[in-house]
């Protein structure tokens, strides 16, 4: 089994190549490319900085980060990778087949130009010869847990998600890549504007506690004496290399007892838009929709285009009143999340004739309500996150933010938990498709103003609990303090979140012919 797998991995390692001649320089160009930079990225760091701590630190965080994305990349995009229930018919034990794919992952392209890392790094480092017995190990636990994790993230993500969901996933995971960028470009931007390199000595000191950094930091600290501390990070790698290769040979026994549910090959999948990235189901196909419609239609552009005036005219307003700069730093972004969440109070009547499906085919509210928050979520938090990082920078004080993540991200699913209820709850009237965004319709009915009112002081009122809490945690400012705004932040928010979802979805259940009585009037 190895010896057959090991042939078709060499055969796909080589089928990158195939093609046109122009695509096989590509390629072989790209390769060149990836191999030179890991070869040449640790001496890089030896060039710029002098055995010592600094050094270390980098080590640590870098190693840290290489680690966690053999981990993350394939949970989000498995496309390329062989997965367990391609070998079903093969008469072998599920434990042949996950040792098989485990060991054959070295003919892979990845794990050469991560391997051309490692070497390069032992090479760059001279003073890690005085850690003995440990460097190797450490190097070999570093090896495997890139190999272990890989192959379990794949496994994982080809088990669970599937093809029918993995265009969606994918997208969650490009949205997070360029939500988490700025984050990063921020703690090197900082690292370097400080003298003491503050930011990456303790975010180095938390990482070597975890599988992703500990092999690196058990060298330094074998290097320096330390064996007891360098024996306790060793064991944490290895116990995590264990935990992930008894997860691995779960995934690929289930993987070989189950089947996916087969797509639907008569269904269109290309020139789609947004559909060609969500399953066909009520919730994902309603997201596609709504993102389609917050892509197309001016309405929801006039709105996003005028999002922003609100909270710099408050701050200006501030200003002019002689407010603390501090306080008018970090009020724009929790009001554009709390505008952003409160928008979508009456989407439902944005449909227009389109909401007579939902009610005529029996579509469930809460994939109804789900379905319409996807835009607001999707577009909101990576905003969230990066207005975080650049809020901070104003502030001058990295420590609080995960207090002010928390803080953004709270306010955002507090308001969109609030507008899913008050959607169902009191819909009226919208401008029509079509007509200028600038028009409202004229109702004599009583709704749009009550409607506007109590869902804005619902979500003010849900508000206050993450922004009280996240104010304490940046008025003193601790390590535990901030996580806890973070995690109190977006554990609260999804609660509202959830419970909106599933309230305002019970509404529509129950009124569905008078929501689309109200939002028939004026067609």
């Amino acid at each position: 089994m190895v010896a057959r797998l090991f042939r078709l991995r060499v055969a796909l390692a080589g089928g990158l190549f195939r093609g046109s001649y122009a695509r096989g320089i590509r390629v072989a160009f790209l390769l060149l490319l990836a191999f030179a930079g890991a070869g040449v990225a640790p001496f890089l760091v030896s060039w710029f900085t002098d055995p010592g701590a600094l050094r270390n630190v980098l080590d640590v965080t870098i190693g840290a980060v290489v680690l966690a994305l053999a981990l993350l990349v394939p949970l989000f995009d498995s496309r390329r990778n062989l997965a367990p229930r391609q070998f079903a018919l093969f008469r072998a034990r599920p434990a042949n087949v996950a040792w098989s794919m485990l060991l054959t992952t070295v003919a892979s392209w990845p794990f050469l130009v991560f391997l051309t890392w490692l070497i390069a790094l032992w090479v760059a480092r001279p003073e890690w010869a005085a850690a003995g017995g440990i460097l190797p190990l450490a190097i070999v636990l570093a090896a495997l847990f890139g190999v272990v994790a890989a192959r379990f993230a794949s496994g994982l993500s080809q088990l669970v998600i599937g093809e029918r969901f993995a265009g969606g996933f994918r997208l969650t995971g490009g949205v997070l890549f360029v939500a988490v960028l700025p984050l990063l470009v921020f703690v090197v931007a900082e690292s370097l504007r400080s003298e003491t390199n503050q930011v990456l000595v303790d975010a180095a000191r938390v990482l070597a506690w975890t599988p992703f950094g500990a092999g690196f930091a058990a060298i330094n600290d074998a290097a320096a004496g330390d064996l007891s501390t360098a024996a306790l990070r060793v064991g944490v790698l290895g116990g995590s290399v264990l935990v992930l290769l008894l997860a691995w040979f779960g995934v690929a026994a289930r993987s070989l007892r189950t089947i996916e549910r087969p797509r639907d090959i008569l269904s269109a999948r290309r020139g789609l838009g947004w559909f060609e990235r969500f399953p066909a189901r009520p919730a994902p196909v309603i997201a596609a929709r709504q993102l389609t419609y917050w892509q197309r239609d001016p309405r929801y552009r006039i709105a996003l285009v005028a999002l922003p005036v609100a909270p710099i005219a408050i701050v200006v307003a501030f200003l002019v009143a002689g407010a603390d700069m501090y306080l008018a730093a970090l009020l724009p972004l929790p009001i554009f999340m709390l505008l952003l969440g409160w928008s979508q109070h009456n989407d439902i009547a944005m449909d227009s004739t389109a909401i007579w499906e939902h009610v005529a085919s029996g579509i469930r509210g809460w994939a109804d309500r789900a379905g319409r928050l996807a835009p607001a979520i999707l577009f909101g938090v990576p905003a969230a996150i990066i207005g975080s990082s650049i809020t901070v920078t104003f502030l001058g004080d990295w420590r609080v933010l995960p207090a002010v993540i928390g803080l953004n991200v709270g306010v955002l699913c507090v308001a969109t938990g609030v507008a899913s209820v008050f959607s169902a709850l009191m819909p009226y009237p919208a401008t029509r498709p079509g007509d200028s965004p600038f028009v409202q319709p004229q109702w004599s009915g009583s709704g749009s103003g009550a409607s506007q009112t109590l869902s804005m002081l619902a979500a003010l009122l849900l508000s206050v609990a993450p922004v009280w809490v996240s104010a304490a945690a940046i008025a003193d400012v601790s390590f535990l303090g901030n996580i806890w705004a973070l995690v109190f932040g977006v554990g609260f928010g999804l609660v509202v979140l959830l419970a909106g979802v599933a309230i305002g979805g019970k509404i529509f259940d129950k009124q569905g012919p008078e929501i689309l009585a109200v939002t028939q009037i004026f067609d």
